[in-house]
């Protein structure tokens, strides 16, 4: 929701802009998004998780979006662990030990529960039948997963670091997989 709310701030208004037509169209600006942010971060302050349901609903709320994708994205890298730089020697030996432990724990801490597994050596996560194939078919909801292998991956590594989702169930796939390049 506040990442709905920061993207609908205006960067600027027109002088021949009518702020009370175009102002109320912006979701973000709403005060219903307002009330909700405020009771997310009452429920954060005690310790409770949204249910499945909410999940479901804020998702077709940002799937109404045109810019679903990228809210998604962006939501993934503010909700995934504070990146930091680990020192050059350290980085070669934990980087993808750190970084699956980071993406698990992130998504644990987000769901409840696990959600997928990684496959190999490398930093591939794979999902079969996950909550965001059920909830979201047109398949943007595993943006936020993205969003949260991309955060937490680049604190670890000085280089780029790049998270591609190469198949998808929404797509026809078998499952959704995600691969983090430049680790």
């Amino acid at each position: 929701m506040e990442t709905i709310q920061e993207t609908d701030q205006p960067t600027e208004v027109l002088e021949e802009e009518n702020t009370s037509v175009t102002m109320p169209r912006r979701l973000g600006l709403s005060q219903v998004i307002v009330d909700r942010i405020d009771g997310y971060q009452e429920e954060v302050k005690r310790g409770r998780k949204i249910t499945d349901t909410e999940f479901q609903d804020l998702v077709g709320l940002v799937n109404k979006r045109p810019d679903a994708v990228q809210i998604f994205l962006e939501c993934g890298r503010r909700l995934a662990f504070n990146p930091f730089l680990l020192p050059n020697i350290l980085s070669k030996l934990l980087t993808v030990p750190l970084a699956k432990r980071r993406i698990y724990r992130c998504l644990i801490k987000l769901f409840g529960r696990r959600i997928g597994g990684f496959a190999g050596p490398g930093l591939t996560l794979e999902c079969r039948s996950h909550l965001f194939m059920e909830i979201d078919p047109e398949g943007n909801a595993c943006s936020l997963v993205s969003g949260i292998c991309l955060e937490s991956v680049r604190g670890l590594v000085a280089s780029r670091v790049e998270v591609r989702h190469v198949s998808c169930e929404s797509r026809g796939d078998a499952f959704c997989r995600w691969d983090v390049e430049g680790v």
